[in-house]
């Protein structure tokens, strides 16, 4: 099943999707970015796209996630470059995590509930909170602060995948897969018929 993700031909319309999706996820971050949790603590709900994005886009949606948040982070001004690395990967990572472990796109199934929960939801938000200790080990960031934002992103990130995660990807499913532009993997369920670019008894 990994397989078909990386041995799958590109075509053009991969790269226009990169193109769109990044530039669809950069927006969404900067529209949204002055809703606050506390002060200086946006809220990101447009992080619930990293999973959809993944799920029904595949490596396409992915790397739209990473550059979508490379383009917000050079605008609004925050051009270091080991966030920017930082912030490329994770981002990445939020997509890629469901596209790897979640067996169906519309949890249907117990297994693929279970598995967006602990890959998604707790261990894709561990990843992304546990990024601000990159801050502290090169110094930019004091261990006072990292420890009291950690559960913060934390919680933010959670929240983001696990409340408006599942509603995306049930209410855009049908429209990619009715466009063509499923790339995510093969439904694993028994008795399923797959194929690598959409995805039948769904």
């Amino acid at each position: 099943m990994f397989a078909a993700i990386f041995r799958r031909k590109w075509t053009t319309v991969d790269y226009v999707l990169v193109v769109v999706l990044a530039a669809l996820y950069a927006v969404a971050l900067m529209t949204l970015a002055n809703i606050k949790l506390i002060p200086s603590v946006p809220v990101r709900p447009a992080n619930a796209l990293q999973p959809v994005f993944g799920m029904l886009f595949g490596l396409p949606g992915c790397l739209g996630l990473a550059f979508g948040n490379l383009i917000n982070d050079l605008i609004i001004g925050d051009p270091l470059p080991h966030k920017l690395i930082v912030g490329f990967i994770i981002n990445f990572l939020g997509g890629f995590l469901g596209l790897l472990f979640v067996s169906h796109p519309l949890l249907k199934t117990i297994r693929s509930v279970v598995e967006y929960y602990f890959f998604v939801v707790i261990l894709a938000s561990g990843i992304i909170a546990g990024s601000i200790w990159v801050n502290v080990l090169l110094g930019f960031t004091p261990v006072e602060i990292a420890t009291a934002f950690t559960p913060i992103v934390f919680a933010n990130q959670a929240i983001a995948t696990g409340v408006l995660g599942p509603v995306l990807l049930r209410l855009l499913h049908p429209f990619v897969k009715r466009a063509g532009l499923y790339r995510g993997l093969p439904i694993r369920t028994s008795g399923s018929t797959v194929n690598n670019q959409g995805v039948n008894n769904a």
